[in-house]
């Protein structure tokens, strides 16, 4: 007997014309009017329900947590939503901020492209993306770095500049910012901060912690297979608890080699006698051990095994320099596969510490083994650089590494009277570290919008004849299309503050006509103590000095946010159809009733083999 079947699973399919062009402008108008409600000091709350049961739900001013719970129904709308939070969240993963920004700013320009492509039909979207491109390349990365304003912990102009950045992220919460400052001031510009919760009277506390910051986090290591390794959804973050470390100087091509020792300590911790996490940091990973790993992690009954890949650095011994330097701190032996393979190593070989967290791009080792161990690396290292052997760029890295060995880690606690109030404080405190650590590295712009403000004056002035090499069409897409979308962050940043769109135009002029450096007509150094950029402060209504009155934004956002905002409308501008999966109802609730069932049990798992 022959049985029908089909041949492939049925599919929405939508090409090229007025439907796909309206499908993408709604998609893009929702995403952007939800999550751009949340801009500046104005910006307003967002109540999302959460998929967990019996939890509350959570209320934040965080563009990129909103925006990262967004869904339709619509299996189309999903999947061009979908598309442009990836390139939304990589501002917030790159800068810290700036996500509300960019999600603004690609909705407008997506908007602008197919409106001048309308009226240019002989203009491809193609054409207008790729002039969109060098424009970025050619004019706004340049005249954002000549606009840059140094900002560091050394000075009091520095500090005074950092602050603002922290307290404009925080929006405008000035006890915040002197919480994340302090933070900077205890573990250094290469120092962490983590975050930890508590319930009580609303406020903030700062303590200095034995710690180690690793610039690698589960998205470098873990491949395509990190969702797996995530065991705190909320927080988007891995943790282990009292984890070992099995330390490995060389590329982990097959689960085989460590078996043994596996097994070893899945017999220990049954006994209770070590702790069922371990972290696993080698060179490198195939991806059948991250495969093998990331399964084991999800069941309860195996050892919690995360892999770590060791950063690369430019010399060529680093990846043994980050191990050596882990060993210091954790009191682990380094194995290679050739005088010490996996196979032979023991229990007691292994390196221990009281936590470790993994973010997208970071991670962070708590606690410190023996200080003794700490005190003769840190030896080590200061005899290499007073040998003379290194080059400047090798002296340079020795530094940092010595840095991180001895700053530690500032623990920011975010005290709190509500679970809500808890979270909507730790998005923002999480903005205002990012920011103030992208502006301890790319320096601080003025804000209020008057980056976008005025290079929107600067292109509108553009000609052919001043030296950019571009041609009259190109400056006609820079000018209609770039030049007209960076309005739109700046409208939504006033709006939301209860302006009228009657006045924008007038606050618009004042911002982009007032005399005095910074303004893009001096001849100046930038970054000099007495140096004077007048903006408009939202709050008080009226223009005031950007370094005065701490209205200052993180170079990194303003920079990723365009960035990102044109990758956005370069995938989407330009697109010619979808294809996508038919949603079934039914098999969703099911799919998020197993999530919670599989992930309330690993936790009653979990809890059971700690207590």
């Amino acid at each position: 007997m022959q049985y029908a079947k089909v041949k492939s699973v049925s599919k929405e399919i939508l090409g090229r014309g007025p439907a796909l062009r309206s499908l993408i402008l709604k998609t893009m108008k929702a995403c952007s009017d939800v999550v751009g409600s949340t801009l500046g000091p104005g910006g307003m709350s967002v109540v999302i329900e959460r998929q967990e049961e019996r939890l509350p739900p959570m209320i934040t001013k965080d563009g990129v947590t909103v925006f990262r719970n967004l869904g339709f129904d619509n299996s189309a709308m999903q999947v061009v939503m979908e598309a442009a939070r990836d390139a939304a969240i990589r501002t917030a993963a790159e800068a810290g901020d700036g996500t509300t920004t960019a999600t603004i700013l690609a909705e407008a320009l997506v908007r602008k492209t197919m409106e001048f492509c309308d009226k240019n039909p002989k203009v491809s979207p193609q054409r207008v993306v790729r002039t969109l491109e060098k424009g970025f390349k050619v004019f706004v990365e340049p005249w954002i770095r000549d606009h840059v304003l140094t900002a560091n912990l050394g000075t009091d102009g520095g500090r005074a500049r950092l602050h603002a950045v922290a307290k404009v992220s925080a929006n405008g919460d000035t006890q915040l910012a002197d919480a994340v400052l302090k933070c900077f001031d205890l573990c250094g510009d290469e120092g962490n901060v983590t975050l930890i919760e508590a319930s009580g009277p609303s406020g903030y506390e700062v303590e200095h912690m034995e710690g180690f910051p690793i610039g690698a986090g589960y998205e470098e290591s873990c491949g395509k297979f990190y969702q797996a390794f995530i065991n705190d959804p909320a927080r988007q973050i891995v943790t282990l608890n009292k984890p070992q470390y099995i330390l490995y100087h060389g590329r982990l091509a097959d689960i085989y080699s460590a078996l043994t020792l596996f097994e070893k300590i899945g017999e220990a911790s049954a006994q209770g006698l070590c702790s069922h996490n371990v972290v696993i940091v080698a060179t490198g990973f195939s991806e059948t051990v991250l495969a093998h790993l990331a399964t084991n992690f999800q069941d309860a009954r195996t050892p919690n095994i995360y892999p770590l890949q060791a950063p690369l650095t430019p010399m060529q011994t680093g990846q043994y320099d980050f191990l050596a330097d882990l060993a210091g701190i954790t009191g682990g032996h380094i194995f290679d596969p050739l005088n010490a393979p996996l196979e032979n190593a023991e229990l007691s070989q292994l390196g221990t510490s009281d936590t470790f967290e993994a973010t997208r791009f970071r991670s962070t080792v708590l606690g410190f083994r023996d200080e003794i161990l700490i005190l003769e690396r840190v030896d080590q290292l200061k005899t290499l650089l007073k040998s003379g052997s290194l080059s400047l760029q090798g002296t340079s890295i020795v530094q940092e590494r010595l840095g991180k060995i001895t700053g530690g880690i500032s623990k920011l606690k975010i005290v709190g009277a509500s679970a809500g109030e808890l979270r909507e404080k730790r998005d923002r405190a999480e903005d205002a570290i990012c920011a103030v650590r992208g502006a301890l590295k790319n320096g601080a712009l003025p804000g209020g919008a008057w980056a976008l403000l005025n290079m929107r004056v600067w292109i509108g002035m553009l000609s052919a004849e001043d030296g950019y090499k571009f041609k009259p069409l190109e400056i006609q897409i820079l000018q209609e299309v770039l030049a007209a979308s960076f309005e739109e962050p700046a409208r939504r940043l006033f709006t939301n503050a209860g302006y009228h769109e009657e006045e924008l135009e007038d606050i618009f002029f004042q911002i982009t006509s007032a005399a005095g450096p910074g303004c893009g007509c001096h001849d100046g150094p930038v970054g000099q103590e007495d140096f004077r950029v007048p903006v408009f402060d939202v709050l008080e209504g009226k223009m005031v000095d950007a370094l005065t009155d701490g209205i200052l934004d993180s170079t990194p956002a303003v920079l990723e946010a365009v960035r990102n905002s044109i990758s956005i409308a370069s995938l989407l501008g330009t697109c010619g159809g979808i294809v996508a999966f038919l949603r079934d109802a039914q098999l969703d609730r099911q799919d998020a009733r197993d999530t919670n069932e599989f992930l309330r049990n690993s936790n009653v798992n979990e809890a059971d083999e700690r207590g």
